[in-house]
Formats: structure tokens, sequence, C-alpha cells
């Protein structure tokens, strides 16, 4: 199931408040996965064994290292956000599906026993 414009928002917003230590129990708790890279020698020329991948809510992204993995899926995160069209137009926040709901009825026995 792919995940909404607002989970994404809601994960890079809480890795971002995070220190590294706290980043990677996070990404635990939210279901991540992370995949070092390869310690074997034959690897060592191979580009894409070499380096840390990392898979979040449907978004990938991979560097040299647990920390850049973790600085590319936070820029990826932040580009699906600013390329989503669902964004509000006033704080960029990922639009609620309760906006612009129709107020709730008014109870008419109530304004009666006002008058």
């Amino acid at each position: 199931m792919p995940s909404t414009a607002q989970e994404i928002y809601a994960a890079a917003r809480a890795l971002r408040a995070r220190c590294r230590f706290g980043q990677a129990m996070l990404l635990q708790e939210l279901g991540g996965k992370l995949t070092p890279e390869s310690m074997d020698p034959s690897d060592r020329f191979d580009f894409a064994a070499t380096r840390w991948h990392l898979s979040l809510l449907g978004l990938s992204a991979s560097g040299s290292d647990m920390p850049s993995a973790l600085d590319a899926w936070l820029r990826a995160a932040r580009i699906h956000h600013t390329l989503d069209g669902t964004r509000r137009a006033t704080d960029g926040r990922p639009d609620c599906p309760y906006n612009g709901a129709k107020p709730l009825p008014t109870n008419t026995n109530r304004l009666k026993d006002r008058i």
C-alpha cells in the first residue's frame, strides 16, 4: 500500500528533529529497511554493493554510509513534498483530507428554544 504525502511529510519532520541515533531508532520503528554495504572483498568494485540503501514509506535512497543514506532519504522526502500537488497554499504542509469538509448541521431545535 503506497504511503500518503502526510505520512512521508510527518516522518521526514520527525527524522529531522532527532540526532543520528534517534533517527536510526525511529527508522526502525517506522518499518524502514536499511541495507548496509557489502563487506565481501570481491564487491569492492561494484558501486551498488558498496552503498548503503534505505527504504522507508515507498521512498528509497542510498549513500556511502548510514548518515549519508539518511540524509539522502530526507532530501528525497523534501523533493517528494515539493513536487506533490496536494500541498496547502498557506503553509506548505500536505493537504488534510478533512479540509474543506462541510460543517456539521446545526441543531434546529436549539435555535427554536433560543428564539
